[in-house]
């Protein structure tokens, strides 16, 4: 084993059925979480161990050779005991530092979940056997209610440990899931302490994060509201249903008049299960009347906005619109599913999220 400053905290550990002379590998994971190797040292008398040197808080792994699967445990100044657990190195028992525990205690919150999850979804194969319609129905709407119990437990867990690398792992799997808007990301990163943010995980995380825009598909949309032909006040949030799609166009716009029809089947045969559409009108100042005859004409039978300020168009400018036709489709919840999706390729999307 490398020798280390004796100073620094350990890790002593205990291991059955494992030969004396079997190498022991530790890792630590670095930028784009990639494993890198720290030390080796071997089992002798069902036992381990390491020595660190003093460092912030590290994300590490053991390896045991001719073990399936490793141990993950958190590294930082306190000495570390692992109970290693030779059928399962997951199912190890690690103590030592807040860190470790705060880890337990996520791992567990995982498995709670899970353990609901499979078991609400065994009931609903055996609902299915029976053809029993109602039943599955009841299930399914359990199963959304605990995976956004999930989420919401991951999400206060994040926020009460902004200090430790623990809570931006379960940041990092919460952008994994995609169940919170992207742009969501940026508030719950920025209030993690620097020293966690100054990690491997924290600056990967914080990199990714710096990357989202504003209208990205995942983001949640960007609010706003304006007048519409009548000149009362439209709210997006008013406007919106199951699936809406926020179209920017002008009654000058050649393409937009030319994809306004196919707006208008979809919305035709979707309007009924929840499919509507905003127009945001990209026309010039002083000529509402040629705004409201293109509606008319084109027969868009949805709601309406513009401030009549042509590229100055406040919502245009929002949403980062340098060319029209635009369009962005957007969940009941205001996340962005898709963007500029035109012809039978928007028809697709609404499908898709809808159903036949």
């Amino acid at each position: 084993m490398a020798s280390c400053n004796s100073s620094g905290p350990t890790l002593e550990a205990t291991i059955d059925n494992v030969p004396d002379g079997t190498d022991v590998y530790l890792t630590h994971l670095g930028p784009q979480n990639v494993p890198i190797p720290a030390d080796t040292t071997q089992v002798q008398n069902n036992s381990f161990e390491f020595e660190f040197e003093k460092s912030n808080q590290q994300i590490n792994l053991i390896k045991i050779e001719g073990v399936d699967g490793n141990i993950i445990f958190i590294k930082d100044n306190e000495n570390i005991k692992i109970e290693a657990n030779r059928e399962n190195l997951r199912e190890s028992i690690v103590t030592g530092g807040k860190h470790n525990q705060l880890l337990n205690d996520y791992l567990d919150l995982i498995i709670k979940f899970s353990e609901r999850g499979n078991e609400l979804n065994k009931k609903r194969q055996e609902a299915l056997k029976r053809d029993d319609e109602i039943a599955v129905l009841d299930l399914e709407l359990d199963a959304e209610e605990i995976k956004e119990e999930a989420k919401q437990s991951t999400l206060e867990f994040i926020k009460k440990n902004n200090n430790s690398i623990v809570g931006m792992m379960a940041l990092s799997d919460v952008m994994n899931s995609k169940t919170v808007p992207l742009n969501n990301m940026r508030s719950l990163y920025d209030n993690f302490e620097d020293e966690v943010k100054d990690t491997p995980l924290g600056k990967m995380l914080g990199q990714n994060i710096a990357k989202i825009g504003a209208t990205d598909i995942g983001a949640e949309a960007p609010k706003f509201s304006g007048p519409n032909p009548q000149g009362n006040e439209l709210s997006l949030k008013d406007a919106m249903g199951k699936v809406t799609l926020i179209d920017f166009w002008a009654s000058w716009c050649r393409p937009c008049r030319v994809e306004n029809p196919n707006i208008v089947s979809i919305y035709n045969d979707y309007k009924d299960k929840g499919f509507t559409v905003v127009g945001v009108s990209l026309d010039k100042p002083n000529n509402k009347d040629s705004w409201i005859k293109a509606i008319e004409d084109d027969n868009l039978e949805w709601n309406h906005i513009s401030n009549l300020k042509y590229w100055q168009e406040p919502i245009a400018q929002k949403y980062g619109v340098k060319a029209i036709p635009a369009a962005f489709l957007i969940d009941e919840k205001g996340i962005i599913i898709g963007k500029d999706l035109r012809g039978n390729d928007l028809r697709e999307k609404v499908e898709e999220v809808l159903g036949n």
